[in-house]
C-alpha cells in the first residue's frame, strides 16, 4: 500500500511581538499526534504528517496553533490558532500549494510546566494524563548491499527536564535488538537544552537473513546527566517490525525505500 504523506511548511510568521520568547507552532491533523517546531520566524519549519489518502484528508481539518514560551521555560501562552478545512482545499499530489491566514485569537492562560520530580511527587489519581516528553528526530537508512543499517540522531524538541539543575545535557542510546537481545549499541554525545542537536550518525551490523523477516527493533533510549553523576531515563522510542503503529511506519518505509534515507519525527514514550 503506498504511502501518502502531508507535509505542511512554515513559511513565517509576522506580526508578533520580538519580547516573545520561544514562540512554537504546534500542527495536528486527527487522530494524528501532534507536531512541534520552534521559531518558525528564524526557520522554513516542516511537518510530515501520514495520511491513508486524498479523499481521507479532505474529511480533516488542519490546525496550526501558534505559543511562546516565557524565558524561564516553566509557562507558555497560546497566541493564535489557523484551522483550515482541508475539504476547501485544493489538494494534488507532489504540487504545493501556499496559504496565508491570519490567527485567530484564543483564550488561554499561562500553563506552568510540571518537571518530572513533581510529577513523581504526586499520588496517583484516578484519571491518568499522559505527560509530554518531546520528540526525536531520526534518519534511517538499509544498506543493502552492506547489509547494514545507517542511523543517525538528529535532534530533538521539546525535551522534559527531569532535573532542576540547569544545562544538564541529554544524549541518546541505541541499540539494535533481536528476539529482544541487545546484539549491538551506540551512544550520542550529550548536547543541553530542550531543543538539542546531535546529527551522530552510526552504523550497525545487520544478522543474515531478509531484513523484512528478522525480528528487529531499534531502541533510542533518551537520558539526563553528566559524567560522574547519576543519569535518568527520560524515555524512550522504538522502531521496528514488531512495534507502535508509528514506529513500523518508518521501518517499513526504511526496508521498502533501499538506498534512500527516510526521516521521521517520533514521539518519546515513558517507560
Amino acid at each position: 500500500m503506498a504511502l501518502t504523506l502531508l507535509v505542511v511548511n512554515i513559511l513565517g510568521l509576522s506580526g508578533v511581538s520580538r519580547r516573545r520568547s520561544g514562540v512554537f507552532v504546534r500542527a495536528s491533523l486527527p487522530p494524528l499526534c501532534r507536531r512541534r517546531s520552534l521559531s518558525p520566524e528564524l526557520h522554513n519549519q516542516s511537518f510530515v504528517l501520514q495520511v491513508g489518502s486524498v479523499e481521507e484528508l479532505r474529511t480533516c481539518t488542519l490546525k496550526l496553533a501558534v505559543y511562546s514560551r516565557d524565558f524561564s521555560g516553566l509557562r507558555e501562552a497560546a497566541l493564535g490558532v489557523v484551522e483550515l478545512p482541508c475539504e476547501q482545499l485544493d489538494w494534488e499530489l507532489d504540487i504545493a500549494t501556499t496559504y496565508t491566514r491570519q490567527l485567530s485569537p484564543t483564550k488561554s492562560k499561562l500553563k506552568k510546566s510540571l518537571s518530572s520530580q513533581e510529577t513523581l511527587g504526586r499520588r496517583k489519581s484516578s484519571v491518568c494524563m499522559p505527560r509530554a516528553l518531546g520528540q526525536l528526530f531520526i534518519l534511517l537508512q538499509y544498506q543493502t548491499l552492506a547489509q547494514r543499517i545507517k542511523v543517525m540522531v538528529r535532534k530533538a524538541e521539546n525535551l522534559a527536564k527531569l532535573t532542576r539543575i540547569p544545562g544538564t545535557p541529554h544524549y541518546v542510546v541505541i541499540n539494535l535488538r533481536q528476539d529482544g537481545k541487545v546484539i549491538g549499541t551506540k551512544e550520542t554525545k550529550g548536547a543541553s537544552g530542550p531543543n538539542p542537536i546531535w546529527n551522530a550518525p552510526f552504523l550497525f551490523d545487520l544478522p543474515p537473513g531478509d531484513i523484512s523477516q528478522l525480528p528487529l527493533v531499534l531502541e533510542f533510549i533518551v537520558m539526563q546527566g553528566r559524567l560522574y553523576t547519576k543519569s535518568s531515563i527520560l524515555g524512550r522510542v522504538l522502531i521496528g517490525s514488531d512495534v507502535s503503529e508509528e514506529g513500523q511506519g518508518h521501518w517499513k518505509e526504511m526496508c521498502s525505500r533501499g538506498q534512500i534515507e527516510t526521516t521521521r519525527w517520533h514521539t518519546i514514550q515513558s517507560d
